[in-house]
């Protein structure tokens, strides 16, 4: 008698480890969306001025744009989810070691915990989650698809990191010129990272009939584009040193980044085709976009404590 309950407790127990488990795994299949909590941080430490960060407004906003990132692609991969199994898609988790259901209901939760959190922090930043949300629907819903569009695949994903980042000044209610800007950046990287990974993904993107930009424009003015993002970013660092009072300093540091960026892609240009470098440069990217993001607000600060 005494084995019945002992059973039915270990089937449980075996149950929440698989859970567990499983969660950690989906985690772990987009952990690349770290760089929209990133974002948010920056623009977050950015709008806050000099005066101390609220802690505890961060330590809400950091998961919240986490998991609605993270929740976005996993919709997305839903979108796709026979069209994947059906291609044995290397990095398709789905169907491995879950099934469609057990990401829907993981999709669902995180998206609620994510907007529950948002509006925690207040009514601006959760609103920026709902229109994250609706940007999310229309990029993979299959009635609209607009990541099927060419270009405008892109832009939709950058307007998704613009929102993403935005919600760190909407989180301290101070949406500056300089905020915005901080986003701006955010939304070009999507200019750099999207055609990377596009290129990277050129043969299988031909094989399937998909318009991405290198396949449209050719690899060489994909590079083109990219570049082209760059020097936007520094042109926004000029644009805030004259007109919103960056300090020379994270001037300096921003253009600095930007120059590594570039010579980083360039020396990408000439072995555009090895999988490898590709992924560590778009990894720079991201960490380069934040870095750029900390000079801004070190420029701030040289700003509001130099005398006059």
């Amino acid at each position: 008698m005494a084995l019945v309950p002992t059973l039915h407790g270990s089937n449980v127990g075996a149950k929440i480890v698989q859970s567990f488990s499983i969660f950690i795994l989906i985690i772990r299949s987009r952990i690349l969306v770290y760089a929209f909590a990133l974002a948010a941080t920056g623009t977050f430490l950015i709008s806050s001025d000099v005066k101390i960060p609220d802690f505890l407004v961060l330590v809400r906003l950091i998961p919240s744009v986490f998991f609605l990132a993270l929740a976005t692609y996993l919709y997305n991969d839903l979108t796709d989810y026979d069209v994947d199994k059906v291609n044995s898609r290397d990095t398709n988790y789905s169907s491995k070691k879950t099934n469609y259901n057990q990401i829907l209901y993981l999709t669902i939760g995180f998206f609620v915990v994510s907007i529950l959190l948002a509006f925690s922090i207040n009514m601006q930043t959760g609103i920026g989650s709902l229109a994250f949300l609706g940007l999310a629907i229309v990029y993979s819903h299959p009635k609209i698809h607009l990541k099927k569009i060419f270009l405008v695949k892109t832009i939709v994903t950058a307007a998704g990191g613009f929102i993403a980042s935005l919600m760190g000044a909407l989180a301290v209610q101070n949406v500056s010129y300089v905020g915005i800007s901080a986003s701006l950046i955010f939304f070009l990287m999507y200019f750099i990272n999207g055609p990377l990974g596009d290129i990277g993904d050129i043969s299988g993107d031909r094989k399937g009939g998909r318009r991405t930009i290198p396949i449209v424009l050719g690899v060489k003015k994909t590079f083109g584009v990219i570049f082209g993002a760059i020097t936007s970013m520094a042109i926004i660092l000029v644009a805030n040193y004259y007109f919103f009072g960056l300090h020379l300093v994270g001037l300096a540091l921003g253009l600095i980044i930007c120059i590594f960026l570039a010579f980083r892609i360039k020396k990408l240009f000439l072995q555009w085709d090895n999988k490898k470098k590709l992924s560590q440069t778009r990894t720079a990217v991201r960490f380069g976009i934040f870095a750029i993001q900390i000079s801004i607000l070190v420029g701030m600060i040289l700003h509001k404590v130099s005398p006059s």
